[in-house]
């Protein structure tokens, strides 16, 4: 078949057109329009079919509604009757054919009709439809080639998250190395104390009792009153190193048990717990808790009243609940608190100026430093020495629970405020070597020893907690702290509690379940 030459020129540079709109139809359809406004000669040609013989050819395979040959004399290529029957030819070609109206189609397809704006938007529509889908499969896990999209292979997809992990594992790394620099940078503000380790007094325990505390972390902390003589908070925290999880076993101050005197090196003497850290401090009371117990204590942290209430505050306080029958008594704590705040806070200006407020109305409020100290320190009409350990022991998971969602520069800070109200004789890789996994640490259980005893007078020591069978709660003790049911008490606690027994005429028969 013979082409005029204008046709010829004008059916390449349409095949041309179309080619390239499918590539970046927007671009093109632009430059088109420029080169050949609407309404253009072109347009009228491309609309409407010619009278010139020019065969015409389809993709469709149907004649147009007369039953006959096109004006030209073309035969459709699919061989299939019209609407009046006739069949058409199956041996010519033709590149566009007639509809029912007789207009022009476009090649099977290109979806658009020869004669309607050839740069119409909509028609690049389906090429940005395409587009969009094809990058949302690729956010969804399939990833681009040179060719098209094709999906990630399974050992891609594991490369991939293997990536992710070790980017995730660097970041916490990072943030370690960063706290432990810190840390290193600020220990010289940690008090030490003047003792090493095996200064400290350990029973002769039984070897199946010393495996049983293995694999567990125990460390006892002192809580310091505002002169620093005495320890009205004795708590000994046992962490199991594989879960992470803690004990937290509060000891009551008034317990009356054995105390060694380092100040005058009596062995034998008998008082409350609390005065072993007033005649022996740090040491005398390790010694105490390791002699009365049959534990393996080596560590301890010293941390005075002021340093909570700073800790407090740098968490913009804690939310705790104040029944109505300890308004009276928790105000009247607010006031000799502050009083005694200056005292408490080292020297420089502006330290221990803290200011508070009483408490107006019971409930669930927030408290600020002082007030939680107060909270704290209660004890005569709230249970007594067993209600204000119970309440330390819940500051201190409400203290370590926030800690843990604070962010690094918010840790970090508290950590500086912190370490100069310390003392303690852990070294430098003791901290750093629990500083990892200060956000899996959680206190699980919550212990007052003793488990039973009785208010009593005893001597010049006072009113006292007695324990009802010191041996029997020690035994109770260990297999709350190490799951140990075959501990049989030591020696020495066996003679401690008879010797208690002794002297106050209370033993394990006097209990009353």
């Amino acid at each position: 078949m013979k082409y005029r030459d204008d046709e010829y020129e004008y059916e390449n540079r349409r095949r041309d057109m179309e080619q390239r709109k499918r590539v970046r139809p927007d671009a093109e359809m632009a430059s088109q329009r420029r080169r050949n406004p609407a309404g253009s000669d072109r347009t009228a040609y491309t609309g409407a079919g010619n009278a010139s013989g020019m065969r015409n050819r389809t993709t469709s395979g149907s004649r147009n509604v007369s039953g006959g040959r096109s004006a030209s004399g073309g035969r459709t290529s699919s061989g299939t009757r019209n609407a009046s029957g006739t069949r058409a030819s199956s041996g010519a070609r033709s590149s566009s054919a007639r509809n029912v109206s007789g207009t022009r189609t476009a090649a099977a397809g290109t979806g658009r009709r020869i004669g309607a704006d050839p740069y119409d938007r909509s028609y690049a529509a389906g090429y940005y439809e395409e587009t969009g889908a094809k990058r949302r499969q690729n956010s969804s896990g399939e990833t681009a080639g040179r060719k098209g999209k094709r999906p990630l292979s399974p050992k891609a997809k594991k490369k991939r998250r293997i990536r992710r992990i070790l980017f995730a594992v660097e970041g916490v790394l990072l943030l370690v190395v960063l706290a432990g620099l810190f840390i290193i940078s600020k220990w010289d503000l940690i008090q030490k104390a003047s003792f090493g380790k095996k200064d400290v007094h350990i029973n002769e325990l039984p070897e199946n009792t010393v495996q049983s505390m293995e694999g567990y972390r125990t460390i006892a902390i002192f809580g310091a009153d505002e002169k620093g003589s005495h320890s009205d908070v004795i708590m000994i925290a046992n962490i199991n190193n594989k879960t992470k999880e803690i004990t937290l076993t509060s000891v009551l101050r008034d317990t009356f048990w054995n105390v060694p005197d380092l100040s005058n090196g009596d062995e034998d003497k008998y008082a409350k717990a609390n005065n072993a850290y007033h005649t022996g401090g740090d040491l005398g009371a390790l010694n105490a808790l390791n002699k009365n117990l049959d534990l393996n204590i080596t560590e301890y942290v010293t941390i005075n009243w002021y340093a909570v209430s700073e800790v407090v505050d740098l968490l913009d306080g804690l939310e705790i609940d104040v029944p109505e029958s300890m308004m009276d008594e928790i105000n009247g704590y607010i006031t000799n608190t502050q009083e005694e705040a200056q005292s408490w806070a080292p020297d420089g200006p502006g330290k221990g100026e803290k200011g508070t407020h009483h408490i107006e109305e019971s409930g669930l409020q927030r408290l600020d430093g002082l007030q939680t100290v107060a909270y704290c320190r209660i004890r005569h009409n709230n249970g007594g020495d067993d209600g204000r350990t119970r309440r330390q022991r819940e500051v201190v998971n409400m203290i370590l629970e926030k800690t843990k969602q604070q962010g690094p520069a918010r840790i970090l800070g508290i950590c500086e405020a912190v370490f100069p109200e310390v003392r303690t004789n852990m070294t430098l890789a003791d901290i750093l070597s629990m500083a990892p996994d200060i956000g899996s640490y959680r206190i699980v259980n919550n212990i007052a020893f003793p488990y039973h005893q009785i208010d009593a007078f005893v001597g010049s020591s006072g009113s006292v907690k007695v324990p009802l069978g010191l041996a029997e709660d020690v035994t109770q003790l260990h297999k709350d702290l190490f799951g140990d049911d075959n501990y049989v008490p030591s020696q020495t606690v066996q003679q401690i509690s008879n010797k208690i027994e002794s002297l106050t005429d209370y033993s394990a028969e006097d209990r009353r379940d």
